[in-house]
């Protein structure tokens, strides 16, 4: 162990549970060491303990006096607070702050409340409670199941106090509640102030009147605050020691293997040894948080000296040091120790001397790793005797160290388990989901990395190579694989290797003089383990490396302050009659215990628990109250929570509230909670965390594998009828033949119905009834083995059809009579069906990531599905975009899930399927609540998720769009919760009450809140190209010298605009030049031969590193950019315009320009096809200011426009003439400003919004501005509007805008408007088929068709040829009239086409000749056929 902190001592003798003081904050807050206590007032404050602690002991009958006296002289003889701060709450001169259950059972307020002398706010909240009270129990008396510690939490965090004081004379609980952020508390005992009196000095130096009024970055708040941005770093590092002690005990493993001639692990993959090395550390944290709290047997002799893990540590430390730590090399006791406890803990002990009842639980399985006990794979712990490993001493001590030592910076901490929080240990844990074990064929060397890279490492082979290159190759090597500096590097290869740490190379590697010489080059390089052994990872051995990880697949431990706001946001409608019926709070009634009991709640994409843990807190507590409740009206309740009229020979419910709450806990796991991981180690994880908060003494573990499984949450079905049918959109009103072979499946999960009800009926009194809930749970999946295989068939020809739906029926057809024939005996057939499956769920499956595994919700959870689905589902679904999902997943994957969604893209964010697959696991009514980041309620991931399930009848009830996620994640977040129906309670957006939510997580006037697609818009704004690739740029210099060679080069060498340089520049010109070959082909573009030469030396050799089969267009035609964006180029040659409107397309302000029509606009930029100084006057004032925020997405801070959502929803005023020359004033007093300044539009914006800036130019300019308002709102007919400009404050910071007020009922005004134009549009086209320039939303009026919520028009109609002919018709008129070549993207965006129709129809187009296509996939782009014929 290192040096142990100054302070360690100390806190090793308080109890801290949740995220506390860090020791660099309290090193920096006392730099010269704690307070001293005078030894007169500690003298004092003894013999007052004495006499207080004697009454307590003899209860004498003054002792309620004593106990306020001790109370008072704590307060302000030993923390100094006088009359003047310290206030009695009969004496506070407001109504007490108090807080209360729903029901209003219990309340809860202080005793005290030291207040702030300046303004009289308080500042610290003191409950006294009678002395020998238990601080963290359930009292019993008022009927609110919630503890002390608890109570103070939420008393501080309602009233806006940071910190609170519980105490009963002895035991002095400080709370920590900050709003937002996960609670914590730490204990002092006022016995130990006179033993160990630095504790005393601890208490007075954090509470004391200094500390409390002293200046404000030195108050306890403030070190607090301090200290919690510190946190994820904390938990990190005590993850990463955990990471490196499994590191040791796989190596340990691999050394016992290869002593057993590799026998041992024979059998045993990769990723199964990291598995079990994790498992043992999950054990041991059970084991410490079970032992310190009481529920096994620590503290008798027998098991304190043969099986307690708490002590073990201590007692391996205390023998290293008596003889020397090589002892510990040599004996190999400990780790039998550790695998006796694991079997006690799962099996129990029966002995004369020591009796231990077992808790099962798959977690201790000494079957699920075998070798752990060294035998062999397929024994049984039963019949085949142990030969525990030759681990020695000093690795299971590194194992205790790592979990019971926290090394940081200022020293190490002791941790104690009793009081760590079960969020804490599983954020842990869950960050080391991400890595596993693979073998590595070659000496391997692991590096010291920079902070971002991870443990890297490189084969000595690569490092040799390298260095035969040179010093620079090698120093570049290492650079790539390590992320360090490259003067850090230079240091470690120039520097000779130190002589004790070469020794240490030659150790671990055996000996093997001539291994360690080839490493000596680079061991300053090298990375240490935990024993500060270099790391060298011989031939053939095992090693920890990353996996999949975790965050950049998008997934983000929940801390716990999230988790218990949206877990009680989300459940609250659910357990009580009231919220959605509009009724007031005091107006709710709790259910009785059986409805509660009889409630489903899934997460599904659980993690490590953190949401099932707290809705099993949440429920528990209720099903507590409904007891008691239920009570009061005459009833008795037994000790499995049921509720009768007359308890008769049925065991009660104890009386004590805290053993109830467990109770109900344990009942609630059983019956209510559900889980979804894709991770098979993530199931366990959260299994632990769950037993941790339901543990009995005396009481197995739970049984909790029939609710808590593994899958792929969003691959599978949800309905039954989906497999007896064989089709996935059941559900879209189209009737589906019953297969033949329906009968058998539904006979089947009926079946396995039957097995889990009597499950779910086992009470659970010993470990027997766990192992008879373990085999129902068996039989009942061995009944839908076979079931479970067709629907696993059925996604793989999903998969395998990549969204090409005519093949998918014939695909689907296959299977039905592949199926029959398995079902009916055929097991040869089962065999094909299942190596079809298997081969299908493959498709494209990224290296490294384990095989696909669908989640088949109608099967694993049939009862659920019987009753029509989930009550509620709490979670927090990974993080990615719709880009990286193919990354990460693969395109298949991708592919799928467009399929199966509609209205979504391979550019929505996989949270927007999270959200369409929540509402459809929900029973009617139910309630979800999820987190997000903000983009789901942005551009295509909000069209394919929340205006989809408003469109399908779903209510937004709570949301908060946009917050920074707490921690070191990058990620601004949103909050949303929503019923399957209709709801007509209160609703809030960022707390603030509304009438309606609209999909943009935005209050609402209406429940108009999504505008329609304008005709009148379409073709008029655009992103720029996409060049991707800087050697397409040139400087003015080279393009002048080409163009003068060569007059015609001038074609495709232009000056180019981007985002940035529009918005420096004072006077918009474009300060570098481009070479834009367009659509050329190559013999066309070598025309050029300047500028061909240029993209051939600068261009081609990045565009060749490229993978040609997921990027054909940058490979085949590496001349081009990514996407020329051709039908911008052509509708500027079409309206024959000299110039055009622009916007950088992510910026902070909203400033339009125009630039000429005959330079390249790259993609920073949106060009509108608009040439009027009318057009700008609308676009740059504020109406469409408003509008284009609202309908914005955001990247970081900044506003992304987005032309379809942001330009082509806007209702642009009738009259526009009368706007022309307030326009051209505006726009050319702006220019004179920039230019006399020497300043673009950010710099001068900038200026406008500051309110301190109030020179006459910038005055003058906020005038016009002001002015064109007025005018443009005039233009609508808004006269009544009064615009009065000042300056607010906005989400944007300062803003010289219109009140929130005016810009709420200009979108108000705008929607209403947008409705009227697109109705207008409507009945102009009525009965045609759409032309360019309209859309198929049209359709559904003028057609009458009724349109499945949430389909396309397409899916909606009846399938026939002449619907097919509609699509083919709308796409071939669309590319004749752009006359380019254009990607499928801009042709679904311009024709309307769905994107489930494109397929289909542009292969019939191909097949006729009349569309032609370059290049391949994503690669590929259509142009209509010149002469090719008519439609």
């Amino acid at each position: 162990m290192k040096n142990l902190s100054k302070h360690a001592e100390w806190l090793s003798l308080i109890e801290i549970s949740g995220p506390f003081l860090t020791v660099s904050m309290l090193d920096k807050a006392f730099p010269q060491g704690l307070e001293t206590v005078e030894t007169p007032r500690r003298q004092k404050l003894r013999a007052a303990y004495e006499e207080w602690r004697e009454a307590v002991d003899q209860e004498d009958r003054l002792l309620p006096e004593l106990h306020r006296e001790w109370v008072r002289l704590v307060l302000t003889e030993m923390l100094e607070y006088d009359q003047e701060s310290l206030v009695h709450a009969g004496d506070w001169p407001d109504e007490i702050p108090s807080v209360s259950s729903q029901e209003h059972a219990g309340t809860f307020k202080p005793d005290w409340i030291v207040r702030s002398p300046a303004d009289g706010k308080p500042r610290l909240f003191i409950t006294v409670l009678p002395p020998d009270t238990d601080l963290e129990s359930v009292q019993r008396g008022d009927g609110w199941p919630v503890s002390l510690q608890e109570r103070m939490t939420l008393l501080c965090r309602a009233r806006g106090v940071r910190v609170g004081l519980l105490t009963d004379g002895e035991r002095w609980m400080l709370v920590n509640a900050p709003v937002g952020s996960t609670s914590s508390q730490a204990s002092w005992y006022a016995r130990l102030w006179f033993q160990e009196p630095i504790t005393l000095k601890a208490f007075q130096s954090l509470l004391g009147v200094r500390r409390c009024f002293g200046p404000a970055e030195d108050t306890l708040e403030s070190l607090l605050d301090e200290s919690l941005k510190h946190h994820e770093e904390v938990t990190d590092t005590l993850g990463e020691q955990v990471r490196r002690a499994v590191e040791v005990l796989v190596q340990c493993l691999d050394k016992a293997d290869e002593d057993r001639n590799r026998e041992l692990l024979r059998d045993v993959k990769p990723a199964e040894l990291y598995e079990a090395g994790l498992t043992v550390m999950m054990r041991l944290v059970f084991v410490l948080c079970a032992e310190e709290r009481g529920l096994l047997l620590l503290g008798d002799s027998v098991y304190d000296r043969c099986y307690a893990v708490s002590t073990l540590r201590g007692q391996l430390a205390e023998e290293a040091d008596r003889h020397g730590p090589e002892v510990l090399d040599r004996r190999h006791d400990a780790w039998a120790r550790l695998l006796a406890v694991f079997r006690a803990v799962y099996g129990g002990i029966e002995h004369e001397s020591l009796r231990m009842p077992a808790l099962g639980g798959s977690l201790f399985d000494p079957d699920r790793f075998p070798f752990l006990e060294g035998r062999a794979k397929g024994t049984g712990w039963r019949d085949t005797s142990a030969a525990p490993l030759p681990i020695d001493n000093r690795t299971v001590l590194l194992l205790l160290n790592s979990l019971q030592i926290l090394e940081q910076s200022g020293g190490a901490l002791l941790l104690s388990y009793r009081a760590l929080d079960v969020e804490q240990i599983g954020h842990v844990y869950e960050g080391l989901l991400e890595h596993t074990v693979a073998r590595v064929p070659r000496v391997t060397l692991g590096l010291q990395g920079s902070q971002k890279a991870k443990n890297p490492n490189v084969a000595l082979a690569e490092l040799e190579s390298a260095r035969l290159d040179g010093e620079a190759a090698l120093g570049k090597l290492v650079l790539d694989v390590t992320g360090r500096s490259e003067s850090a590097i230079r240091n470690c290869l120039s520097k000779p290797a130190d002589d004790t740490v070469f020794g240490r190379v030659l150790g671990v590697c055996g000996g093997d003089t001539a291994l360690a010489e080839r490493i000596r080059p680079f061991t300053n390089l090298i990375r240490t383990d935990a024993w500060d052994d270099p790391i060298v990872y011989r031939d053939n051995s095992f090693m920890v490396t990353l996996g999949a990880d975790r965050r950049e697949t998008g997934t983000h431990y929940t801390p716990k302050s999230l988790t218990e706001s949206i877990v009680t946001t989300t459940l609250e409608p659910v357990v009580y009659v009231g919220p959605a019926e509009g009724k007031p709070r005091e107006e709710w009634t709790l259910k009785s215990s059986r409805e509660i009991l009889d409630l489903k709640i899934c997460d599904p994409a659980m993690g490590s628990g953190a949401f099932l843990v707290q809705a099993c807190r949440y429920l528990g507590e209720k099903l507590v109250e409904a007891w008691l409740h239920e009570e009061a009206a005459g009833k008795a309740i037994t000790v499995d929570g049921e509720a009768l009229d007359q308890l008769g020979a049925e065991e009660p419910l104890p009386s004590q509230l805290d053993e109830r709450l467990t109770i109900a806990r344990r009942l609630v796991a059983e019956r209510c909670l559900y889980g979804v991981d894709v991770n098979p180690l993530a199931v366990e994880l959260a299994k632990l965390s769950i037993w941790l908060v339901t543990l009995a003494k005396g009481r197995p573990f739970g049984f909790l594998d029939h609710n808590l499984r593994s899958g792929d949450s969003l691959l599978g079905i949800h309905r039954l009828q989906q497999l007896t049918r064989l089709r996935m959109d059941t559900e879209s009103g189209q009737q589906y033949q019953f297969r033949i072979f329906g009968q058998n499946i539904e006979a089947a999960v009926n079946e396995a119905i039957d097995l889990r009800k009597r499950l779910r009926t086992t009470t659970i009194r010993d470990i027997k009834d766990v192992e008879a809930m373990a085999r129902l749970d068996r039989e009942a999946r061995r009944k839908l083995e076979s079931v479970e295989l067709i629907a696993d068939a059925m996604i793989g020809e999903v998969f395998r059809c990549g969204g090409n739906a005519r093949a998918l029926d014939t695909a689907l057809d296959t299977l039905a009579t592949m199926a029959g024939d398995f079902l009916s005996g055929n097991e040869k057939m089962g065999e094909v069906v299942a190596r079809n499956a298997k081969n299908a769920l493959s498709k494209d499956l990224p290296k490294g990531k384990s095989s696909r595994k669908p989640f088949h919700w109608a099967l694993e959870y049939p009862e659920v599905f019987k009753r029509g689905g989930f009550d509620g589902i709490v979670g927090n679904p990974p993080f990615l975009g719709g880009v990286r999902i193919s990354e990460t997943n693969g395109d298949s994957y991708n592919i799928f899930l467009t399929a199966a969604y509609t209205s979504t893209t391979r550019k929505t964010d996989l949270c927007a399927y999270f959200f369409r697959r929540s509402e459809e696991l929900l029973f009617d009514n139910g309630i979800f609540g999820l987190l997000a980041t903000n983009t789901i309620s942005q551009g295509t991931t909000r069209k394919g998720g929340l205006s989809v399930l408003l469109k399908n009848g779903c209510s937004i009830i709570q949301a908060n769009p946009s917050f920074k996620w707490p921690g070191k994640a990058s990620v601004i977040a949103s909050q949303v919760t929503i019923v399957k129906g209709i709801w007509i309670g209160q609703r809030y957006v960022s707390g603030e009450e509304c009438q309606f939510i609209g999909d943009l997580l935005t209050p609402e006037v209406s429940e108009i809140s999504t505008p329609y697609q304008l005709a009148s818009n379409k073709h008029l704004c655009f992103q720029g190209s996409s060049i991707l690739g800087m050697g397409f740029f040139i400087e003015p210099s080279e393009a002048k010298s080409m163009i003068a060679t060569q007059s015609d080069i001038a074609d495709v060498v232009k000056p180019v605009m981007g985002g940035k340089e529009l918005n420096d520049s004072p006077n918009y010109t474009p300060p570098r030049w481009i070479i834009d070959m367009f659509e050329r082909d190559e013999a066309e573009a070598r025309h050029y031969e300047a500028a061909f030469n240029h993209l051939e030396k600068y261009v081609k050799p990045e565009r060749m590193l490229k993978d040609p089969k997921k990027y054909p267009r940058l490979v085949d035609t590496w001349w081009k950019f990514w996407h020329s964006r051709g039908e911008l180029y052509t509708g500027i040659k079409r309206l024959n315009l000299s110039r055009v409107l622009v916007r950088a397309r992510v910026s902070d302000h909203h400033m339009m320009a125009f630039l000429p029509s005959d330079i390249v606009y790259t993609e920073q930029l949106a060009v509108f096809l608009l040439d009027k100084w009318s057009d700008f006057s609308v676009l740059q004032s504020s109406i469409h200011e408003v509008w284009a925020r609202r309908y914005a997405s955001t990247l970081k801070t900044d506003v992304r426009y987005i032309p379809t959502d942001c330009y082509g929803t806007f209702p642009f005023p009738k009259a526009l003439q009368e706007l022309n020359e307030i326009g051209r004033r505006y726009y050319e007093y702006r220019s004179s400003v920039m230019n006399s300044n020497n300043q673009g539009m950010t710099k001068t914006c900038n200026r406008l919004h500051n309110p301190d800036d109030n020179s006459e130019e910038i005055v003058g300019l906020r005038r016009l501005h002001d002015e064109m308002d007025r005018a443009v709102a005039f233009s609508y007919g808004w006269d009544d509007l009064v615009f009065e400009h000042d300056f607010f404050e906005t989400n944007k910071g300062t803003r010289y805008t219109v009140s929130e007020e005016l810009r709420n009922e200009i979108i108000k005004r705008l929607l209403i408007l947008n409705r009227d134009y697109h109705d207008a549009e409507l009945e102009a086209t009525s009965g045609k088929i759409p032309a360019r320039g309209e859309t198929y939303e049209k359709l559904k009026r003028t057609n009458k068709v009724k349109v499945q919520q949430g389909a396309g028009l397409f899916d909606s109609l009846p399938h026939s040829k002449a619907l097919e002919g509609m699509a083919e018709q709308a796409l071939l008129n669309y590319l004749r009239a752009a006359d380019a070549w254009l990607a499928k993207d801009d042709i679904l965006t311009g024709s309307g086409i769905p994107d489930n129709q494109w397929q289909s129809t542009i292969n019939q187009l191909l097949a006729d000749g009349l569309v032609e296509r370059q290049g391949e996939r994503r690669g590929a782009r259509y142009r209509a056929v010149k002469n090719g014929g008519n439609r």
